[in-house]
C-alpha cells in the first residue's frame, strides 16, 4: 500500500496537521520538528499528493508568467532569463511552480490571459512589461485576479506592480558626467516607443535641467533594439560636424555599436569621448576599454516580483505599487574626469 500522510505523522510523532503545515511551508513549526518530519518522509519516499491536495484547497500552487517571446528574444531581451530565475527562486522556496506563456502569437489580444483566468490554470499571474496592454489590463482589474506586473504601467494605473526606477537610472548616469566635467552630452536611446528607454531619457534630462545645462536636441537618437541600428545611431552622432564630447548609450548593445564605429573612425575612447552605459550584461564586460555603467539587478526585480506575488495571494484586496532595487553606479576607465 501507497504511504500515506498518516504514516509520515505516527513515524515523526506529530499530528497529520503538523505534517500537512509542513508540506505547505506554513510558519510556526520549529526548525527541528520540520526537519525530523522531512527526514521521516524521505525514509519512507512519501511522495504528497499535490493534484489531490491543490483540489481540496482549490488552487493549483502555480503562477503564470505572461511574457512575449517572438525569435531571438534572447538578443533583444537579455534580461528576460535573469528576471525568470529571480522570480522561480522566490516562488519555489514556497512550493509554487512557475509556467511561462507566450503572448506574440495571440490572434486575439489579451485571450491568453483571458484563457488562463476562465480555466483557473493558475493562481495569480506574473506579467512582464513587454506582454502588456489595455486589454490585459482591463482583465485583470474587472476579474480581481492576483497578479504583478513586472514595469511601471503609468501614472492612475490600478494595477499591481514592481519596477526598477529607470528615471533615477537615468539621472544618476547624467550626473555621474556632469561630475567628472562634462557639458557636451548625447544620448543613444532604443526606440521612440521603448518605455525604459522613455525614462531613462527622462532622467538624464532632469539631470540636466537641475544642473543648468542645456540639452542639445541633435544628440539625442532614437534607434532600434539590433546591432544594425545601433551601427546606424552610433555613425550618425560621430558623423556629426560638431559631436559631444560625452555619450550616454541607453544600452549596452548601442555602446557595442558605438565602439565598433568609434574604432573604425579612429575615435579613441574615453580619451577623446567619454561614455557611459546600462548594465553589466551581455556586453559590457567584452568591451575595452571596461564602460562605466549603471547597473539595474534584474534577478533581484524578479524575487521581488515573487515575493509580491505571493503577499498578493494571501491578501487580495491588496494593491502592491512599488519601486524596487535602485539602479547603482559601476565606474570603470570610460568616463575619467575631463582635463
Amino acid at each position: 500500500m501507497p504511504i500515506t500522510i498518516k504514516d509520515v505523522a505516527a513515524r515523526a510523532g506529530v499530528s497529520v496537521a503538523t505534517v500537512s503545515k509542513i508540506l505547505n511551508h506554513h510558519p510556526g513549526i520549529s526548525e527541528e520538528t520540520t526537519r525530523r518530519v522531512e527526514q521521516v518522509m524521505r525514509e519512507l519516499e512519501y511522495a504528497p499528493n499535490s493534484r489531490a491536495a491543490s483540489l481540496a484547497r482549490r488552487a493549483t500552487r502555480n503562477i503564470i508568467y505572461l511574457t512575449s517571446l517572438p525569435a531571438d528574444i534572447a538578443y533583444t531581451n537579455p534580461h528576460m532569463f535573469d528576471i525568470l530565475c529571480g522570480v522561480q527562486s522566490a516562488l519555489s522556496e514556497k512550493g509554487y511552480t512557475l509556467t511561462i506563456m507566450d503572448t506574440c502569437r495571440e490572434e486575439v489580444p489579451g485571450s491568453t490571459a483571458e484563457q488562463i483566468i476562465l480555466q483557473k490554470l493558475a493562481d495569480g499571474m506574473i506579467v512582464h512589461g513587454a506582454a502588456i496592454d489595455k486589454n490585459i489590463s482591463a482583465l485583470l482589474v474587472r476579474r480581481k485576479f492576483p497578479h504583478i506586473l513586472i514595469g511601471h504601467p503609468g501614472n492612475g494605473s490600478r494595477l499591481c506592480w514592481v519596477d526598477t526606477n529607470q528615471i533615477l537610472g537615468g539621472q544618476i548616469a547624467a550626473e555621474h558626467l556632469l561630475e567628472r566635467g562634462y557639458r557636451n552630452i548625447g544620448f543613444l536611446a532604443e526606440g521612440t516607443t521603448d518605455e525604459i528607454a522613455y525614462l531613462r531619457l527622462r532622467g538624464f534630462r532632469i539631470a540636466m535641467q537641475e544642473a543648468g545645462v542645456p540639452v542639445r536636441e541633435d544628440w539625442i537618437l532614437h534607434t532600434t533594439a539590433d546591432l544594425e541600428g545601433s551601427y546606424h545611431a552610433a555613425f550618425g552622432l560621430l558623423s556629426m560636424q560638431q559631436r559631444p564630447d560625452a555619450v550616454i548609450c541607453g544600452s549596452n548593445l548601442l555602446a557595442f555599436g558605438l565602439y565598433q564605429v568609434a574604432a573604425k573612425q579612429g575615435l579613441n575612447i574615453p580619451e577623446e569621448m567619454a561614455l557611459i552605459t546600462f548594465d553589466r550584461y551581455p556586453y559590457s564586460t567584452v568591451l575595452d576599454p571596461l564602460p562605466t555603467f549603471v547597473q539595474i539587478d534584474v534577478h533581484d526585480l524578479g524575487r521581488t516580483a515573487g515575493a509580491m506575488m505571493l503577499r498578493v495571494l494571501k491578501r487580495p484586496e491588496l494593491l502592491v505599487q512599488t519601486y524596487a532595487t535602485l539602479p547603482r553606479l559601476v565606474c570603470n576607465a570610460t568616463t575619467p574626469y575631463r582635463p
